[in-house]
């Protein structure tokens, strides 16, 4: 698992749930301006299960597979009581299908995909409690295809009229719909809007759905908001406005924090023609312009034709999520007029896009029998010209990914669906039972000494992919031929921290820590001012003595060390400050060193300024 996001915050924080013993405390992963630590973290969390009873993360390149697979399922769901499951699943593959996910998801630690899942498990047990409860009522009729006929909106509405959502359908619905928030930042949005429409469309209970729907969604997402309440005094601590204080950081950034919409709102054409437009295509192919316009599709044929409330309440709630996304911060990160991160970043997108997918699957004109093949063909023609691209993949695709693919497909696809197959037709439910022994027996089988494989070879220099800064394949090579075991491993600037995960090590046991000060509401800002980087000052005494302190107060064993985010050009002055102090330097390479620390640092080297001559030699405390 190599993709930033992933060895920067999301495996991390799996790994110290486990060494801490705790999922309450905050871990500092940086100095930037996006304040990580205080993200939700419900994916992270199901991490370190998979770290706690297997030592390590054999199972975290795995789990994302397992989220697609119920995306799968809750489509079906999403369109079962129409008759448009088949549709549905063709359409939310159009969306997973995408590079936007495709790249970045599979064998990964991201959580795009699990949230996405928690929202649409959301949305399909809504639209199935409303039409449980309409045929309980008697307010359905099925028609042709299984689909079921719009009711006229008075069986809804009314004094004395039975509530369209059930007390269990909203329970349910509503602990979905937390869990989606309590996964992913940009899942605020969307779940704001559902949470609006759930209570817009419960006309004649709207306080007792209101206070079910919002009790439950804060059992299984407001413990991340709590956290962040009680360590920023805010539950959203990136939003600072009146009385919601929150962490005064730097304002270090990795790209400019742009949004789609400042290229949009007034257009800017060369932005559109040279960057985004290229991402659609890039994500989702030849025919991207079709694609979307399922998705678009979707949207209106449910706000304009939806046959029920809860269908014409989900296809506003999309619009607008789609719009949101326009202005969500970072869907265009970059310099100005070159958004870098638009193609990267489309999958804070992935809400409003797979919902706008599913509700083309529940429309009555598009269900009717003469129009579903066709439907159903364009959807796979769409999806196979997508797919295209994934056969020209160059060395990164080798012949070990093609077979691993396959085992993984007859293992998730074809054993279950061909024992399901064989149960219709009346097979015997021992043999059944048999056959599902033996596949877990082959899972374990070949598993087992893969797993193995897996956690010896996961991170190495020779393997690293192209992008890999040059620096850290170095500092990489060089802890695989020490292999430091429970050791406190000590990081600091852009590179190691976010590649930090790499040092965690094979078993996990590594404590590994980004070196910073504390400020007041969860604040995390850098010890060396970027004068004293830019000065390349070694004796800049209370920074340095600072740098020291932490180092010791740490009792670090080892300190990789690489440029500051602010001065990206310039060594580090910190590995000056650890040089200076005793720490022996046994890597560097690019700007990025590894220090091992023989004890105590010595700060009094900082008490004197003292500005070394241009190119000239840090001297070793040993002749001061």
């Amino acid at each position: 698992m190599y993709l930033p996001n992933t060895t920067w915050h999301n495996a991390p924080f799996a790994a110290r749930f486990v060494q801490d013993h705790q999922v309450g405390a905050l871990l500092f992963t940086e100095v930037l301006d996006l304040t990580v630590w205080f993200y939700p973290q419900n994916s992270e969390l199901l991490h370190s299960a998979g770290v706690l009873f297997l030592g390590n993360d054999f199972l975290s390149p795995l789990l994302n597979i397992g989220w697609m697979s119920l995306c799968l399922m809750a489509a079906w769901c999403f369109a079962r009581p129409y008759g448009g499951g088949p549709i549905a699943v063709l359409a939310i593959a159009l969306v997973l299908d995408a590079n936007m996910l495709l790249l970045y998801q599979p064998g990964d630690a991201k959580n795009d995909t699990a949230g996405l899942f928690f929202l649409l498990a959301s949305a399909a047990v809504l639209v199935n409690a409303e039409a449980q409860t309409r045929s309980a009522a008697g307010a359905a009729r099925p028609i042709a295809g299984g689909a079921i006929e719009r009711a006229p909106r008075a069986l809804y509405t009314g004094a004395g009229v039975r509530p369209m959502l059930s007390t269990g359908g909203l329970i349910v619905a509503g602990l979905a719909a937390g869990l989606a928030l309590g996964t992913k930042l940009n899942l605020l949005a969307p779940f704001g809007f559902l949470t609006l429409g759930v209570i817009a469309i419960s006309a004649g209970y709207r306080w007792r759905a209101t206070g079910i729907w919002v009790a439950s969604s804060l059992v299984t997402g407001g413990f991340w908001f709590v956290r962040n309440l009680i360590n920023a005094g805010n539950p959203l601590p990136w939003i600072q406005a009146g009385p919601l204080p929150g962490p005064d950081q730097l304002d270090i950034n990795i790209r400019n924090p742009n949004n789609v919409a400042h290229y949009l709102f007034p257009p800017d054409g060369d932005v559109i023609s040279d960057h985004l437009i290229p991402g659609l295509h890039d994500s989702f192919g030849d025919l991207w312009p079709l694609v979307l316009a399922v998705v678009i599709g979707g949207f209106l044929v449910a706000i304009f034709r939806g046959r029920t409330p809860v269908v014409r309440m989900l296809g506003v709630v999309a619009l607008l999520s789609g719009i949101a996304y326009l202005f969500t911060p970072l869907t265009a990160a970059g310099p100005e007029g070159d958004p870098t991160a638009f193609t990267t970043n489309l999958r804070y997108a992935s809400p409003a896009i797979g919902l706008g997918a599913l509700l083309l699957a529940v429309d009555s004109g598009l269900l009717r029998p003469r129009l579903q093949g066709w439907v159903l063909g364009a959807l796979v023609v769409l999806l196979l010209v997508q797919a295209v691209p994934l056969w020209d993949l160059g060395d990164e695709w080798e012949k070990d990914y093609v077979l691993g693919a396959i085992g993984l497909a007859f293992f998730l696809v074809l054993v279950p669906v061909g024992l399901a197959v064989l149960w219709q037709r009346g097979w015997d439910p021992w043999t059944l039972g048999a056959g599902v022994v033996v596949a877990l027996v082959l899972v374990v089988a070949i598993g087992w000494p893969n797993g193995r494989d897996y956690v010896k070879e996961r991170y190495q220099a020779s393997t690293a992919p192209r992008d890999f800064p040059t620096g850290m394949k170095a500092a990489l090579a060089w802890f695989n031929r020490a292999d430091p075991q429970d050791s406190r491993i000590a990081v600091v600037g852009g590179r190691p921290g976010f590649k930090q995960y790499i040092f965690y090590g094979d078993d996990l046991s590594n404590h590994v820590q980004y070196v910073a000060q504390h400020g007041p509401k969860g604040a995390y800002l850098p010890i060396a001012s970027e004068a004293a980087q830019e000065n390349q000052d070694p004796r800049a005494p209370r920074e340095c003595r600072e740098w020291i302190a932490a180092l010791n107060d740490g009792d670090y064993s080892y300190a990789v060390i690489g440029p500051d985010q602010r001065t990206q050009s310039l060594p580090p002055v910190e590995a000056l400050w650890t040089e200076l102090a005793g720490g022996t330097r046994v890597q560097e390479t690019d700007g990025v060193s590894v220090f091992e620390l023989g004890g105590a640092l010595n700060p009094s080297v900082c008490s004197t300024p003292r500005v070394l001559p241009p190119g000239a030699a840090v001297p070793s405390p040993a002749n001061q």
